[in-house]
């Protein structure tokens, strides 16, 4: 049940955690003890970033986004629909329905969904489906495994702090179900917000809340897919960058490498003027974000090594 303290949204995600016997133990550490933030009042966020910043214009979170990546339209629109809703009626907190993200590799798919957690202050996880042939990962270890773990979306929660990250399900379409069990099943249990909101968690013996998750699931193609899984999600073809889209990218690399160092983008070496046409003619005449990527790391590199950064 949400309440609200101070204007603000909270929830619990778990009610409570049944003893595993191991409270006072100095040898194996307690599930009661290390996730008890999950038994806590947790936020719903996302407020600040879905409020228009003038009169009339879109989600803040909807402008930014459409100013980092402004070929993924479609996806963008129905966010903002979305937040549009919220507002209405009267639930100020970033609550999307699952969104598929199908395209080729190097769309932007991915960072797409991450800047959609790191802007809307909610966080975000990334969980890749490639090779995943048990549903341990999603699932976790119940109680009685040497090392239990609760489900993903739950350890999520615990990390950011917050009760609606947005998830990512990297290349879903290329997990396949093994004799530890069907990771695609698991996820289906998790994006009905009907089941998710009193799912059994095996590690924590108890029903945690999963429905306000946000779910991103991303693919390259929806052959493989089976149909349950597709009806429980929107799908939202995607198209790459295309060659006028360049700047754009390269802005977005420049900063994203910053901030992997921890700096501001204007801290970085500065390239001279012909390597900067060069990455861009490089992205224009390959549209890989992919090869552009380490074509900036190699000269910030070399900027680097030729001219240190002072420290104060």
């Amino acid at each position: 049940m949400m309440q609200v303290i101070d204007g603000k949204p909270f929830v619990r995600p778990c009610r409570s955690i049944p003893s595993d016997g191991f409270e006072h133990s100095d040898f194996m550490p307690s599930v009661c003890t290390l996730y008890d933030p999950l038994t806590r009042l947790t936020p719903l966020a996302g407020c600040a970033m879905l409020k228009p910043s003038r009169i009339g214009g879109e989600p803040r979170i909807a402008a930014a986004l459409r100013d980092e990546a402004p070929w993924l339209a479609e996806a963008i629109d129905s966010i903002a629909d979305q937040v549009a809703m919220s507002l209405w009626a009267g639930q100020p907190w970033l609550s999307l329905r699952p969104m598929l993200l199908v395209g080729p590799p190097g769309a932007g798919k991915t960072h797409f969904a991450r800047r959609l957690g790191e802007l809307s202050g909610c966080g975000d996880a990334v969980l890749s489906f490639a090779g995943v042939n048990s549903n341990a990962e999603l699932a976790g270890n119940p109680r009685g495994f040497r090392h239990a773990q609760p489900c993903f979306p739950a350890c999520v929660i615990k990390r950011t702090g917050t009760a609606n990250p947005v998830v990512i399900v990297d290349e879903v379409e290329k997990a396949c179900p093994g004799h530890m069990g069907d990771p695609v099943a698991t996820l289906l249990g998790m994006l009905e917000r009907s089941t998710a909101v009193r799912f059994f968690d095996g590690c924590l013996a108890a029903e945690i809340d999963l429905s306000h998750i946000n779910w991103i699931l991303t693919a390259n193609s929806i052959v493989n897919l089976p149909a349950p899984l597709l009806s429980c999600v929107q799908v939202v073809e995607v198209a790459g960058p295309g060659p006028e889209h360049a700047e754009t990218i390269l802005a977005a690399l420049w900063r994203d490498i910053a901030s992997e160092r921890g700096l501001p983008p204007a801290a970085m070496p500065q390239l001279e003027a012909a390597a900067g046409v060069m990455l861009l003619r490089l992205f224009r005449n390959t549209r890989s974000v992919r090869r552009l990527r380490p074509a900036i790391e190699t000269l910030i590199a070399v900027s680097a090594w030729h001219a240190p950064r002072v420290l104060n």
